[in-house]
């Protein structure tokens, strides 16, 4: 069975599964028309046909089409919210990714949240417990490997959450790990109360209950499963000792016995444990295969450190054993012993309890893993759901002091928090961090903004490289978050919707002469830029040079804003000029964002242009002017004007120059073109279509150049301008001047 399947159904869609499926491992479904797109998809003759099978083959399906195709195909194939894939729904242009079935159980919400944060969109998440913020009760220990009994009412459960109604919950005094996972996830539902006597529940006090408990409770529960929930959690190992070839059908009727007996859940067996001398016996096997858990096999060290005294008597005694069921229950489950040992025809059975996951019962170490987690700018709300959940499943979290304290409201009361208080010992930091990743633990290293932007991630892999780490021990996972200057961008406007250089002033790591390198490139080559680590005490000149050398590129009047601490409580945002700011108005908390030549402000705001067609740009001290045009333009209302120049021959070529001084996107057409114009096509400075004029061709445009060298040509160009109101010129005279009225037909 595959993960995942996107299913396409027109040429805009393919192109969004493409970029999908660059993102997320999947099997895409296109149109068998358009194979030739996509060589590797799989292609459908009818949609029914792509659905119905990824239906049956995978658990996620993603349908990029109308919500009513998706949803009238699989409305005859619903069963039941345990057994269905989740089906997420998504427009073409990626706005919307809208979880149909599945939303919980099934993963769709979460899969829609991925879509979203692939595609720039958002996740219509219609489910009530995540619009109120409710736990989803369905998902409630399901990491831990918790069950739901089969006859439970969780709709009934599900909606008295939502809507507020008492509620009563009960958890075995025996499974206090349970209890604090349970605790934890219904800590934000209100009317939720805790009881310590189980026959309360009973009463018409809840209009609905939760109960934890590994035994069966038969009885009782056929009282109130109506208004109840119950978790069957995994905790019960079952030690088993038999005779050599005892078959399956006996071991397992043994069990049976013994769970029925004891009122024991036989869906709450995690594990059959057994000595390494019955390793290889048939029976255990099979039998551990048909529950469906693992057959944990325990070494003859470790049996053999247990007291005989202990434990009831045993014919393994000739093993020099003191026994097989309990002694393998007990250091499996690493727990009290709830059934001591039963003898059967030719078996034992005992069992114990596994209140928390088990220690590996080899000498070979477990398999930590290290998380580079991103907290973002300090609000909690801009934190990704990633992040929460990585902060969520650490054993250890681990960070710069100032960091921690912004994370701390989400963290466990029992999880490892180590708070390094020097900001400057990055190294050290991630040595500790790997340390105990390597030790078996989950660990979350933390870092402001992005953890990959001056940040953590750099340390942590370079001395991974030290290590001659094998990609394995510790696995590591990197989140990506909100940088400072996103925050900033966030709060200005638009300041960064052109081409964006992050530059780090602190020399502490990269010499001065290399900062100023960069500076000056990106200065000259008009990038907006992002300074970091701007001033210091120790470091107090560095920002006033790096102003000084964009002064040498830009003009005055170019917006400069200051923003420190963006989006925390005390927050700092100043926007001024670069021939008015004040480099000592900055610190180490402060990121300085400067605009390029077309940035302007708008009433509090930046806003830089996505293009250079608005304004006009003297070329800078270090850049060669362009050579006088000599076929001048003159803009009476100059405005967003792609330019259309039809004709490749020196007469085009001289409008083309003027346009691109005049600062206009170029679209030339024509078979041939001179070398100059070959030039700029190769370098991207015009888009050249090298074929003839075509009706058509005169779409988007606001400018037309008619330039070819028949007249014909020109006139059927200049009729076609006048009937779209393109503003035109015709190429039959000197000189050149743009009117500002649509249609307009000047000689030229």
């Amino acid at each position: 069975m595959t993960e995942l399947a996107i299913i396409a159904i027109t040429r805009t869609g393919v192109e969004l599964a493409r970029r999908l499926a660059r993102a997320m491992p999947a099997t895409v479904w296109v149109p068998a028309r358009f194979a030739t797109d996509w060589p590797t998809a799989r292609t459908y003759t009818t949609v029914a046909e792509a659905v119905q099978t990824a239906w049956s083959e995978a658990r996620a399906i993603v349908f990029i089409g109308a919500a009513g195709i998706i949803v009238r195909l699989i409305a005859p194939m619903l069963s039941h919210k345990t057994d269905d894939p989740a089906v997420v729904c998504l427009d073409e242009d990626g706005r919307f990714a809208v979880p149909l079935v599945g939303g919980h159980r099934a993963g769709a919400n979460q899969l829609a949240r991925q879509i979203a944060a692939i595609t720039g969109g958002q996740a219509a998440i219609t489910t009530a417990s995540d619009t109120q913020g409710l736990p989803a009760l369905d998902l409630i220990g399901r990491e831990a490997g918790w069950r739901i009994a089969p006859d439970s009412a969780v709709t009934h459960v599900m909606a008295c959450l939502v809507n507020g109604e008492p509620i009563g919950v009960w958890v075995d005094p025996a499974l206090s790990t349970a209890r604090a996972l349970l605790a934890e996830a219904l800590a934000v539902a209100p009317a939720v109360t805790w009881v310590s006597d189980l026959n309360e529940l009973a009463t018409e006090r809840f209009a609905a209950i939760i109960v934890v408990s590994h035994r069966r409770m038969a009885g009782w529960w056929e009282q109130v499963r109506s208004k109840g929930l119950r978790y069957l959690p995994p905790v019960l190992v079952v030690g088993i000792g038999c005779r050599r070839d005892t078959p399956a059908s006996e071991l397992a009727e043994a069990v049976a016995i013994t769970l029925t007996d004891t009122d024991l859940a036989p869906e709450c067996v995690t594990a059959i444990a057994t000595a390494d001398l019955k390793a290889d016996e048939p029976g255990l096997r099979a039998l551990a295969e048909q529950m469906g858990v693992p057959l944990t096999i325990v070494a003859h060290e470790q049996l053999r450190s247990f007291d005989p005294t202990a434990l009831s008597p045993s014919a393994a005694t000739r093993f020099a054993l003191p026994g097989v069921a309990e002694p393998c229950a007990l250091i499996a489950a690493q727990g009290p012993l709830l059934v001591p040992k039963r003898a059967f025809a030719r078996c034992t059975v005992a069992v114990a309890l596994r209140d928390a996951p088990s220690a590996p019962l080899t000498d070979t170490p477990s398999r930590g893993h290290l998380t580079l987690v991103s907290i973002g700018p300090g609000d909690l709300t801009h934190l990704t759901e990633a992040a929460r959940q990585a902060l969520t499943n650490a054993d250890v979290v681990t960070g710069y002091g100032r960091y921690i304290d912004l994370i701390r409201p989400l963290l466990r009361a029992n999880q490892e928090v180590i708070a390094t208080p020097a900001m400057g010992d990055e190294m050290g930091r991630a040595r500790v961090a790997i340390e105990l990743a390597q030790a078996g633990k989950r660990v979350a290293l933390i870092s402001s903004g992005d953890i990959g932007i001056y940040a953590m991630a750099a340390p942590v892999f370079e001395t991974l490289q030290l290590l001659g780490w094998d990609g394995q021990n510790p696995t590591v996972a990197v989140l990506p978050g909100v940088s400072a200057f996103q925050a900033l961008a966030a709060r200005l406007g638009a300041p960064v919707n052109h081409d964006l250089c992050l530059i780090s002033l602190s020399d502490l790591l990269t010499p001065w002469s290399v900062i100023e390198r960069r500076l000056r490139a990106a200065a000259q080559a008009d990038f907006v830029i992002a300074l970091y680590n701007p001033r210091s005490h120790g470091r107090n000149w560095q920002l006033a040079a790096a102003l000084a050398i964009v002064r040498e590129h830009r003009p005055p009047t170019t917006p400069v804003a200051f923003g420190r601490q963006v989006t925390r409580a005390d927050e700092q945002i100043m926007l001024t000029t670069l021939a008015e700011v004040d480099p000592e108005q900055a610190d180490m908390l402060t990121v300085v964002l400067i605009g390029n030549s077309q940035s302007f402000e708008l009433a509090g705001h930046v806003v830089t242009p996505r293009g250079y067609t608005n304004r006009t740009t003297a070329p800078t001290p270090t850049t060669a002017a362009s050579p006088v045009p000599d076929y001048p333009i003159v803009l009476t209302k100059p405005s967003h004007m792609p330019a259309v120049v039809i004709g490749g021959g020196a007469v085009g070529e001289r409008k083309v120059r003027g346009l691109l001084a005049a600062g206009f996107p170029v679209r030339l057409i024509s078979p041939v073109a001179t070398a100059q114009l070959a030039e700029w096509a190769a370098t991207g400075r015009i888009v050249w279509e090298r074929r003839t004029y075509q009706s058509g061709d005169l779409a988007g445009a606001r400018l037309v150049f008619a330039a070819t060298n028949d007249r014909a040509v020109n006139a059927r160009i200049a009729a076609a301008a006048i009937a779209a109101g393109v503003l035109c010129n015709v190429a039959d005279g000197r000189t050149l001047c743009i009117d500002s009225s649509p249609g307009t037909v000047i000689g030229a």
